[in-house]
């Protein structure tokens, strides 16, 4: 399968979100890490005559990234806004001693704004998609269709 990798913007919060397009098959995987919205679409059945296809969306609530000290990480989107539950087990994961606190953030987006709950995010979380897609035109270049903005977190 051949894919094209590039950041694009947001439909949830505007920012640069991370497409995965299979242009061999039409499927796309299109993940934020900034606000957590995801969509996919996937072949469900596929027929000499026709093609069908499955199709999920969820918009943003938030993120939650956990690296590791040996710098694996652990992206988890939120699916829906947080309880109270839910932020006091994530709190307790970020803690955990083999997670590197400086560097693992956990972010709630809500009626179109982000909170900052644990953390520090880094540098291009705070970027609009057209301040991202210069600062990587600048850094990488501009390529030849100029969609494919390079991708970096």
């Amino acid at each position: 399968m051949a894919s094209n990798m590039y950041a694009i913007k947001c439909p949830c919060c505007g920012r640069s979100a991370f497409e995965d397009y299979y242009y061999k098959t039409h499927e796309q995987y299109t993940t934020c890490m900034r606000c957590g919205y995801y969509y996919t679409k996937v072949i469900k059945e596929y027929t000499k005559e026709n093609i069908e296809y499955k199709e999920e969306m969820s918009e943003g609530h938030g993120m939650c990234i956990l690296i590791n000290k040996d710098g694996s990480r652990e992206n988890m989107i939120l699916k829906s806004s947080l309880t109270e539950v839910q932020l006091e087990e994530l709190k307790s994961k970020i803690m955990d001693h083999n997670i590197n606190q400086d560097k693992s953030y956990l972010v709630s987006f809500e009626n179109g704004e982000f909170s900052i709950l644990f953390g520090n995010p880094p540098e291009n979380f705070y970027l609009s998609f057209e301040e991202y897609r210069e600062k990587m035109f600048a850094k990488y270049g501009v390529p030849d269709f100029d969609f494919m903005v390079p991708i970096e977190e």
